[in-house]
């Protein structure tokens, strides 16, 4: 009897204990409430109970990426991918962890390993474009960045990227008509207007780059940097005046010191012309 009684209490114990989805639905309830690091136990749980998950592995190396821990991160991603090798977030993610270590070339391969599995994964190019940007390979960061926008017209930070490329060249065109082409995906957004509308005043199209710059201001009134940009360009464009009054509306309006003294410089130097 007191056998069949220990068996049943095992039992019983046994029932009582959760899965790796329950520990993983913790994790994310963790994060909504910003604590990470009791995230990171309940991803770590699930690992214990399905180590084999490709899911819990990516998850706990995702939160540890979040963190700046990208040597565990690593290790998790390889893991999930170890489990199911078509595990396409796993590559990616192990992409991107593996560029923040500056381990590029093994990043490419991942990023490449992404868009084999999905082919229509539009961030696994514009990851590629980035690591290849930032090794100076021009041509192979414009091709990433322009597969990125075929695979998703929607990618916004693509044609950003693409453009920055484009004007730093001094393809100033083609990269202002790329960031007008972005705009239309958001009409509201003044990063996207100011930032060509500083390709413009390096093309030294000061004229479309006071029109740029207004739009910019215009649609968020108190972003100072690109009052700073406007009234810089209205002086290219020699509106002396308009660009004082400008100056003068940030230092009514500037809760930071440094932007302060750079406005107040121009300002004596608009003043003294």
């Amino acid at each position: 009897m007191r056998k069949l009684l220990l068996i049943m209490t095992l039992i019983v114990l046994a029932g009582c204990g959760k899965s790796a989805d329950d520990h993983m639905q913790a994790g994310y309830a963790e994060i909504r409430q910003g604590d990470m690091a009791g995230a990171i136990l309940e991803f770590e749980k699930a690992v214990e109970v399905d180590p084999d998950n490709p899911e819990a592995r990516n998850a706990l190396g995702a939160t540890l990426s979040a963190l700046g821990d990208f040597e565990r991160a690593v290790e998790q991603f390889r893991a999930a991918i170890a489990a199911d090798n078509q595990f396409v977030e796993g590559h990616y993610n192990l992409a991107r962890a593996l560029s923040e270590l500056g381990r590029f070339d093994e990043a490419l391969a991942e990023f490449k390993a992404t868009a084999q599995i999905d082919p229509g994964y539009a961030l696994a190019y514009m990851g590629a474009g980035d690591v290849f940007a930032a090794g100076s390979a021009v041509d192979l960061a414009i091709e990433s960045y322009q597969r990125a926008i075929n695979a998703d017209p929607n990618l916004m930070a693509a044609y950003m990227r693409l453009a920055s490329i484009y004007v730093s060249t001094g393809e100033y065109n083609r990269g202002i008509d790329l960031l007008l082409e972005a705009r239309e995906l958001a009409p509201a957004n003044s990063e996207i207007v100011s930032m060509a509308g500083r390709a413009a005043i390096a093309k030294r199209d000061f004229a479309l780059a006071v029109d740029l710059l207004g739009q910019a201001v215009r649609l968020d009134t108190l972003h100072l940097l690109n009052r700073n940009d406007l009234a810089s360009a209205l002086m290219l464009d020699e509106r002396k005046d308009e660009a004082i009054a400008e100056w003068e509306w940030i230092l009514r309006h500037s809760p930071q010191p440094e932007l302060e003294q750079v406005v107040l410089q121009n300002l004596e130097r608009a003043r003294a012309e």
